[in-house]
């Protein structure tokens, strides 16, 4: 309970705070976040239910930020497998501002991140743009 807790509390704050921060990335590039995500069984459907609508509700705030749901590769009998057992997404953050007030619409989208996975890890990086 207290780590769903404390995911939930770092993706709200971690998005606030670089939503919010002067842009630090050389020219060329723009702030990101990727994180790796543990994908609950049964629950890719609802992960993915959770990217689409967590860039709805940038969408509806315009706010060009968005996130993007990529598939990870494990090691298969007969080579490379793609699994729904883990996710990375990749957040690529628009213009400095501030962020829109949280609303019903975004605690929706983190409460499907919390049915359907935990946060493994988060590293924000400079991304080039594009």
């Amino acid at each position: 309970m207290l780590k769903t807790i404390l995911i939930a509390v770092s993706l709200m704050t971690a998005t606030a705070a670089s939503a919010q921060m002067a842009n630090p990335c050389p020219g060329g590039t723009q702030p990101a976040t990727i994180r790796h995500n543990k994908i609950k069984p049964g629950q890719w459907a609802t992960f993915a239910k959770a990217v689409a609508a967590h860039n709805a509700w940038y969408t509806s705030h315009n706010d060009p930020t968005r996130t993007t749901l990529v598939r990870v590769l494990t090691k298969g009998t007969g080579g490379p497998t793609v699994t729904d057992a883990e996710a990375v997404t990749i957040t690529r953050y628009g213009p400095t501002k501030s962020q829109a007030a949280r609303d019903a619409a975004y605690s929706a989208f983190t409460d499907l991140y919390r049915q359907s996975s935990d946060m493994a890890d988060e590293t924000r990086v400079c991304l080039p743009k594009g």
